[in-house]
């Protein structure tokens, strides 16, 4: 059985965006996330030891907003509230981490119409028996093992494993929506939860037709859902850490690439098989 990696990239770069600052006060803060990201990294595998790691990137699901136009269209209007300057430091950081990422033994995986926890839930498929952890904080993800498939998930913001629910964690968020992907709750949490743990109470709400409507709308576009396999698309990063110290060198990441610190790097990803 191989240990599986999967990093729920996009929140990881997020994470190394806001986190951390206090301690990078000597790196230029163009290359701070950065920074961040591959010291994070680092520690990541250093503590799970994976024989293999997949970065999960975004698509576009353009299939879930011709079901609502305005998913997720409140990461728009946040990201437009920001100033420019924030707003490109964030796209900048996130392609420094990309270049980056392709000199160490990591596997890129995208599709242009998904989202990673599709592609996370695609992989656990294929992936079966091998022991599988994901990198995140989106309880969308706890999705994957209530349908069966055995993975870890794992929230490197509390150091804590995310604990799959008692009840539906799929039914209970078309219940009670989903801010961060601007979807409106029909209930309250606790009402939401209460009624999924009746089930005659929910059958009865479900026979209102306006009810079921929204229902259904929240339950389509939440849902994760499996990419046709031969639809992915992977990048394998080629083991290079001259290059990536050059990289690092150029970025002036001095404490990184110290000699004992830069050994110390290079050898935690010696667990990385393939």
């Amino acid at each position: 059985m191989d240990r599986i990696l999967l990093l729920d990239l996009y929140f990881l770069i997020y994470r190394a965006q806001v986190a951390f600052k206090s301690t990078t006060k000597d790196i230029d803060t163009r290359y701070v996330a950065v920074f961040n990201f591959f010291r994070s990294l680092r520690v990541l595998v250093e503590q799970f030891q994976p024989h293999k790691i997949f970065a999960l990137l975004e698509g576009n699901p353009q299939f879930r907003k011709d079901i609502y136009a305005d998913y997720k269209a409140n990461r728009i209007i946040k990201l437009a509230a920001k100033t420019p300057e924030q707003a490109e430091r964030f796209q900048f950081s996130k392609r420094e981490i990309l270049n980056s990422l392709k000199h160490l033994p990591i596997t890129s995986v995208r599709h242009p119409d998904y989202e990673a926890d599709d592609l996370a839930l695609t992989l656990a498929a294929d992936l079966q028996g091998e022991d599988i952890t994901i990198i995140t904080n989106d309880n969308d993800y706890l999705q994957i093992p209530q349908r069966g498939y055995k993975v870890k998930i794992y929230n490197p913001i509390k150091k804590e494993y995310l604990t799959p629910p008692k009840y539906p964690i799929l039914a209970a968020k078309a219940l009670y929506g989903d801010k961060s992907d601007n979807l409106k709750g029909l209930m309250g949490e606790k009402a939401a939860i209460k009624l999924l743990n009746d089930p005659t109470a929910f059958a009865q709400w479900m026979q209102q037709e306006e009810n079921r409507s929204l229902f259904n709308i929240n339950k389509s576009l939440i849902e994760l859902r499996l990419v046709p396999a031969d639809e992915l698309s992977f990048e394998e990063g080629i083991t290079n850490f001259p290059l990536l110290r050059q990289e690092f060198e150029r970025m002036s990441f001095a404490s990184l690439i110290e000699q004992d610190a830069w050994m110390q790097f290079a050898k935690t990803f010696d667990c990385v098989k393939y």
